[in-house]
């Protein structure tokens, strides 16, 4: 393995860690802003009516979402498409897709929610009856477009490249891939039920499911990437890309 290989798989397993990292934080943010019911982000005026720390907290929670969940796919699939793309083929722009319709529809959500709250808010805050009742309306049907319609559609993508990535990096020894494919199932069924607003207690408990399955597999992977840097420099240039 030359230099260059070495410092992108280095790179690769920190973001991974890191990526992990923060994304397990959400459960945190979201803990503070929500506690243990969540439907309330649909609620307008509940979150409208937000004290200003608690509405900062939940954009920390959306830019957490973007730096947990999201963007380490960028580094993490890349590599992956460089490392295996002599086994992947054409499959490979297949999962470059996948892959990018999951990021983009992820950070769009995030963002999209980030971006407005504070604006809502204020309007508000400061408007009459009608202003607070239309703000309000805003604002639940952006959380509704977010979670059923953006993050939602991430459901196929995700079913379609974990398992994939989990049978390549299980032939070239990597542990875990179980959880990606417990992810791919879960995103699976969250796409499902997501669709019949009756199952949307059973979506939510398959989107509990992996958001604490993925940032495990993240920092999984990351770790054994690590441990894999000092041997690959000598011994595995297939694995090198």
């Amino acid at each position: 393995m030359n230099t260059q290989s070495n410092n992108a798989l280095r790179f690769t397993a920190w973001t991974s860690i890191i990526g992990g990292l923060v994304a397990y934080a959400t459960v945190g943010l979201s803990l503070s802003v929500a506690g243990s019911d969540m439907e309330m982000v649909f609620h307008g005026p509940s979150m409208l009516g937000l004290p200003t720390e608690t509405r900062d907290l939940f954009r920390w929670w959306m830019l957490a979402d973007v730096f947990g969940f999201y963007l380490p796919f960028i580094v993490i699939g890349g590599y992956f498409l460089h490392t295996f793309r002599d086994e992947l083929g054409a499959l490979g722009n297949m999962v470059t897709l996948a892959v990018g319709l999951y990021v983009i529809s992820g950070i769009t959500g995030a963002v999209l929610q980030m971006a407005t709250l504070h604006p809502l808010a204020q309007i508000y805050a400061g408007g009459d009856e009608t202003t607070k009742v239309a703000a309000a309306t805003v604002w639940s049907a952006i959380a509704h477009a977010t979670q059923y319609g953006l993050w939602w559609v991430e459901g196929p993508s995700v079913f379609f490249w974990t398992p994939i990535a989990a049978r390549l990096l299980k032939a070239a020894g990597f542990g875990g891939t179980i959880l990606l494919r417990i992810v791919g199932w879960f995103f699976g069924l969250f796409f499902m039920f997501g669709f019949f607003p009756g199952l949307n207690a059973l979506a939510s408990a398959c989107e509990t499911v992996v958001v604490l399955a993925l940032p495990l597999w993240m920092l999984l992977f990351g770790w054994q990437l690590l441990r894999r840097a000092p041997a690959r420099a000598l011994s595995s240039p297939s694995l090198a890309g």
